[in-house]
């Protein structure tokens, strides 16, 4: 599971700056294509394998104020396509998981904000944020034997916030 990551929202009106974009960049992409190509030799001796990338919603929605986060998780999206196809024909599967707001370390922020926290709990259907826990069963599923004739695919754990439409 390729899950490093971090965001560096910019809070002034200016451009982003160029030392958090390449940050961003090394950690949440380079990072998973280093973690992703090292592992693989070991799959390849065994002809099996499942690696899981974390993505994000962002890697499907533009976010303000943060263009490297979203540029990375899409980034990344795709680049668990690509070694889906590089290497599925070697019986290595890719695949990745894009959460939506989690309570973890990197949102505690926004958490913290009940004005933000009101807001993006009102996103989701579910009416809430996500928990670690809610990632634990789609990542079994996409590490075991279940999901043996899935790759390729992006499975998103954000409480219906992709699906969300319009407000009445």
């Amino acid at each position: 599971m390729n899950g490093a990551g971090v965001t560096f929202p910019e809070t002034t009106d200016k451009f982003y700056p160029d030392d958090k974009w390449d940050k961003t960049l090394a950690i949440n992409l380079k990072g998973a294509l280093d973690c992703s190509q090292t592992v693989i030799k070991y799959m390849l001796k065994k002809k099996n394998g499942s690696i899981i990338n974390f993505t994000s919603i962002n890697a499907e929605m533009g976010f303000p104020k943060n263009p490297a986060y979203v540029a990375s998780k899409g980034g990344l999206k795709m680049l668990s396509k690509s070694l889906a196809k590089d290497w599925g024909l070697f019986g290595i599967r890719v695949n990745s998981i894009g959460p939506g707001y989690m309570k973890t370390e990197m949102t505690k922020r926004s958490w913290s904000n009940m004005k933000l926290r009101k807001a993006r709990t009102s996103r989701t259907l579910l009416g809430r944020w996500g928990e670690k826990d809610d990632i634990v069963g789609p990542c079994i599923f996409l590490a075991s034997n279940a999901s043996r004739y899935v790759t390729g695919h992006d499975l998103y754990v954000d409480g219906g916030w992709l699906a969300n439409g319009l407000s009445e």
